[in-house]
C-alpha cells in the first residue's frame, strides 16, 4: 500500500533565516526545483488540452526550453553550493554514496554547461535574433510548416514556428543523428537532469543539522 501523503507545516522564518547565505542557497534550490518538476511535467504529459490547441508537440518544446533554462539554474545553483565552506562539512557527514553522487553531478554539470548555456541563450532565455537568422540559413529547402488562419485572433496559430524553434534547438545536431533521433548534444544536456535528485539530499542534510525536523 502507498503511503498516504503527509503534510507539514513549516516556519519560513526559522528554516531559512535571514543573513545567512547557506538558508538562501538552499531556499533557492527548492523555487528551482518545483519549477523543473512543473516543466518536466509540461513535457512528459500526453495531454494538456488548455495548452494544445496549437499542438502537444510545440506544447512539449516550450516547457522543453523553460527546463533547459531552469536546469541551468539549478545545476549553477549546485555549483555554487559545493564552494561553501558550511555546505561541504555537512557533505563530509553524509555517506560515501552521497557524496560521490554529489562528485559525480559536479562532473556532468561541468560537461554540459557550456553545451546548455549556448542552447539558453539561442532560445531558452531568449529568442535571440542571431539563433533565428542561423536557423533560416541551415533550413532544407524543401522545409515547411503550416499558418492555421482562425476566425478570431486566439484561434490564428503559427504552426510553422514551431519547425522554427526545432531547428534552432537542433543547432550543431549532424543530419545523421536527426535520423537517428537522437542527439549527443541533448544526451549530454541530459546527464544533468540527475541533480534534481540532490536536492532532496541537500535538504535533508540541511535540516537535520539544523534540528528542524521533529
Amino acid at each position: 500500500m502507498p503511503t498516504a501523503a503527509r503534510v507539514r507545516i513549516i516556519k519560513l522564518r526559522k528554516w531559512f533565516p535571514p543573513r545567512d547565505p547557506l538558508a538562501a542557497k538552499m531556499a533557492r534550490l527548492c523555487i528551482l526545483r518545483e519549477d523543473l518538476l512543473l516543466e518536466m511535467q509540461g513535457v512528459y504529459t500526453e495531454d494538456i488540452v488548455e495548452l494544445d490547441e496549437h499542438s502537444a508537440e510545440f506544447r512539449r518544446m516550450y516547457f522543453l526550453r523553460n527546463l533547459i533554462r531552469t536546469q541551468m539554474e539549478l545545476s549553477g545553483a549546485i555549483q555554487t553550493l559545493l564552494k561553501s565552506q558550511e555546505f561541504n562539512k555537512l557533505l563530509s557527514k553524509a555517506p560515501s554514496e552521497t557524496q560521490k553522487a554529489f562528485r559525480e553531478a559536479a562532473r556532468a554539470i561541468g560537461k554540459a554547461h557550456p553545451i546548455a548555456k549556448d542552447v539558453r541563450h539561442d532560445i531558452c532565455g531568449h529568442v535571440q535574433e542571431r539563433a533565428v537568422q542561423e536557423a533560416l540559413e541551415q533550413l532544407d529547402l524543401d522545409s515547411w510548416g503550416f499558418l492555421d488562419v482562425g476566425k478570431i485572433a486566439r484561434r490564428t496559430h503559427y504552426k510553422f514556428a514551431g519547425e522554427l524553434t526545432t531547428e534552432i534547438l537542433l543547432k550543431g545536431v549532424t543530419q545523421e543523428e536527426r535520423r537517428k533521433i537522437e542527439s549527443s548534444k541533448f544526451a549530454i544536456i541530459a546527464d544533468m537532469v540527475p541533480t534534481f535528485a540532490l536536492i532532496e539530499h541537500c535538504l535533508l542534510m540541511y535540516a537535520e543539522d539544523r534540528k528542524l525536523l521533529p
